[in-house]
């Protein structure tokens, strides 16, 4: 397996939300998509996958490694060597990829966030950063947008972060915005139970409908000229929209299950969402 089909298969597999929101991208752009998110799927996956935190460190401490492998020319995992063909842009810096490393980390010793909006910035220097690495890579150099792509990162992450909630909760971690929680008068022992009940039910419908909120406030935020480039970030935001609705409309719980929406929904995003920005 070549390195460019591991970053196809690890960050956008058939069916999956990337695989859609890349679909109407060139080969070329579409590529270096794949191995960004690539390298966000790999970190994620140490973080959230594993039942040893000491374990998730020195995982992550060999990425450090690695990062200076990719820019010394020297890199041995698939996913820094696409990286290391495809930055003939510079859209990637050894610092940031490092800090993106460290502020993945911070979740292994996830403290109270605090308010909603702390609970968010959490994720600028990782989720964060891969979307604004990402517009750059499709060659969107407004820094509007770019802050914005940081923001849309954030909730991206955040969202994704959600659905292990029972892993960080085994580990003894609480990752939701504790201000939230103690308005709703909820613990992390109540709300990975199977039955919630009201408070649990309007905890998580107010933390979706912000999520919700702040999707929209970016998908406006990136309107306007170099859209074409950050088609794929409008069409992820929009699966991202719809799936914040649907997690607020049912009874499943983020906690136990993950809703996904039918191939056919996201295709149908993705069509329209392309098709507006070529116009």
């Amino acid at each position: 397996m070549t390195p460019e089909e591991y970053c196809r298969n690890k960050a956008a597999p058939a069916g999956s939300n990337l695989y859609y929101s890349t679909l109407y991208h060139d080969a070329h752009c579409k590529r270096k998509l794949h191995a960004l998110f690539a390298f966000y799927h790999e970190l994620s996956e140490v973080v959230c996958g594993s039942s040893d935190p000491g374990a998730a460190r020195v995982t992550l401490y060999w990425w450090f490694e690695e990062v200076g492998r990719l820019f010394s020319g020297a890199a041995r995992h698939p996913v820094s060597q696409e990286l290391s063909q495809l930055n003939t842009g510079d859209h990637l810096s050894q610092q940031d990829l490092m800090a993106c490393i460290a502020a993945m980390a911070q979740f292994l010793d996830a403290p109270e966030s605090g308010p909603y909006r702390d609970w968010l910035e959490r994720h600028s220097n990782a989720s964060g950063y891969i979307w604004k690495a990402a517009g750059r890579a499709c060659g969107c150099s407004n820094q509007d947008k770019l802050a914005t792509l940081t923001r849309a990162g954030c909730c991206y992450g955040a969202f994704e972060l959600l659905h292990h909630v029972r892993h960080f909760a085994r580990l003894g971690l609480d990752i939701f915005p504790s201000e939230l929680m103690t308005s709703h008068d909820l613990n992390l022992e109540t709300i990975i139970q199977p039955e919630y009940g009201e408070a649990g039910t309007g905890f998580f419908a107010e933390l979706f409908g912000r999520l919700h909120n702040d999707i929209e406030t970016c998908l406006t935020g990136l309107q306007g000229k170099d859209t074409g480039n950050l088609l794929f970030s409008q069409t992820l935001l929009k699966i991202l929209s719809a799936l914040c609705r649907e997690y607020q409309s049912s009874s499943e719980q983020i906690t136990h299950t993950r809703i996904s929406l039918t191939p056919i929904r996201k295709l149908w995003i993705a069509w329209r969402t392309a098709r507006r920005l070529r116009k």
